[in-house]
Formats: structure tokens, sequence, C-alpha cells
């Protein structure tokens, strides 16, 4: 296992290989357990916006997916009609057919 901070919590440990498949997760989550004690945390509250962070509190949290495929020359996104901004994310739920 790869001990750097960015890497160490993947969830696969394995050389890509050709016509494997995965997903890219990125997510931003507000877990008031954790960031409660973070803000009331002298050390972690400095660099912490407590009335963004409490602005967000209850709304939960985002993650963006893609289906990706490996080939010989890199990879494929096998969903690449997936919204991914702010503005496509809020007219896809405005829209009623999410």
């Amino acid at each position: 296992m790869i001990d750097e901070p960015s890497i160490r919590y993947l969830r696969a440990n394995v050389v890509l290989q050709k016509n494997m498949v995965f997903t890219v997760e990125p997510g931003c989550y507000f877990i008031p357990r954790f960031l409660t004690r973070a803000l009331n945390d002298e050390k972690q509250s400095k660099y912490l916006v407590r009335e963004k962070i409490e602005k967000f509190l209850k709304f939960g949290g985002v993650r963006i997916e893609d289906d990706v495929l490996v080939t010989e020359g890199g990879i494929e996104i096998l969903t690449p009609g997936v919204p991914k901004t702010v503005e496509d994310i809020e007219k896809l739920m405005a829209s009623g057919k999410n």
C-alpha cells in the first residue's frame, strides 16, 4: 500500500490494464458530526470559514461519477452526458428528469 496522503485511502491498489472499467467518484460531503468537531477545534478551525460551513451543514453532499474504460492509449469516458457544472446540475434538477 502506498502511504501518501492523497493516495492512502484509494479503494483500488492495482495496476490499470486495457479493458478494465472503473468509476471515478469525487465527492464533497458536509457531515455535521465531523464539521462541528473541527469548528470547535482550535488547530482546525483556523482553516475553516464557519459561516460558509454552517450554511451547508444540512445539505448533505454531492458526488459526480464517471464510468471509465481503460484503453490502449488512455481512457474512454463511458458517461459523457453526465452534467458536471453547478449550472448544468441545477438545470437537470429543475427539469424534473433526474
